[in-house]
């Protein structure tokens, strides 16, 4: 929180913290949430080329390391993917959960008993 404080970026690979007006990381080279060509044109993370001069993506900056997104069926629309969670990623929470309710459970029953 203290990058936010002094004005500065934190860069998301390595950590560093840098000036807000670069547009590359000063350690790892990166850039932030841009992709920028040779030329310095300025476009989204998820262009193949340039959107100014067509340059081709091998050319330009990499970004910020990002999570890969995972994609589902959508409910009704049977050819359709939306952006979402596989059930996998559900598993480990649902297991803290009911591990949490199951020891307060038995915390309460012993509580209960004893009185």
């Amino acid at each position: 929180m203290l990058y936010l404080l002094l004005q500065k970026k934190k860069c998301k690979n390595c950590g560093k913290l840098n000036h807000r007006d670069v547009l590359f990381c000063w350690l790892c080279g990166s850039s932030f949430n841009l992709r920028i060509c040779a030329s310095g044109h300025k476009n989204p993370a998820w262009v193949h080329h340039c959107l100014t001069c067509g340059k081709d993506r091998t050319l330009m900056s990499r970004p910020h390391f990002s999570k890969e997104m995972s994609f589902v069926k959508h409910p009704t629309k049977p050819s359709t993917y939306i952006p979402g969670r596989r059930k996998i990623d559900h598993v480990l929470p649902w297991f803290a959960v009911c591990l949490g309710a199951a020891i307060l459970g038995y915390m309460a029953f012993l509580i209960a008993r004893s009185l």
